[in-house]
């Protein structure tokens, strides 16, 4: 059975993901979250001296990157205009409208393209579900967000306690003790 909930990679941080890594990868494309992956929960512009950089990098090696976001649709076409970018708010993650949207904009399949952010139920699934490469970020302040994102974040801690411990937190048996 797929891990659906299980990320392919892990890093620290977005800006990790430069192009040698995604080249390292054979991906040549890259989705990702806007809050807490991107920039703080609820940041204006503009964007951090890192991130540009960051932005100006990929844009250089010709790595074409799209914000796909379950944010308000102002907030991630803000962002998406500052930083040069398509992107998408209201976006529906996990479900695969705005990651096949992006895909579509990049002209990239899916098997070529890393998505990036920073939960599991709706970035890493997201991600599997279409085929992408996913890859899950530390979140940038984990303690902050809405109220039922805080409450997912301690399921989404067990969910990846429970692999390095061995199990199977796919397993629907397993998903239900992790609920207790």
């Amino acid at each position: 059975m797929k891990r659906w909930l299980l990320p392919r990679e892990r890093v620290e941080r977005l800006t990790q993901i430069t192009p040698s890594w995604l080249r390292e990868r054979g991906l040549e494309g890259l989705i990702i979250d806007l809050d807490n992956t991107l920039v703080p929960y609820g940041s204006p512009p503009p964007a951090s001296a890192e991130i540009a950089e960051w932005r100006d990098a990929l844009a250089r090696a010709g790595i074409p990157v799209c914000i796909v976001s379950n944010a308000k649709i102002a907030r991630t076409r803000n962002w998406a205009e500052e930083l040069l970018m398509p992107g998408w708010g209201l976006a529906g993650k996990p479900l695969p409208w705005g990651m096949r949207r992006a895909l579509r904009a990049m002209g990239l399949p899916a098997a070529k393209v890393a998505a990036a952010g920073d939960q599991l139920f709706t970035d890493v699934l997201g991600a599997n579900l279409v085929g992408a490469y996913s890859v899950l970020v530390e979140p940038l302040e984990p303690k902050k967000g809405l109220p039922h994102t805080r409450w997912v974040r301690a399921l989404e801690q067990r969910i990846l306690n429970s692999q390095r411990e061995g199990n199977a937190p796919w397993k629907h048996t397993t998903i239900i003790k992790l609920l207790r």
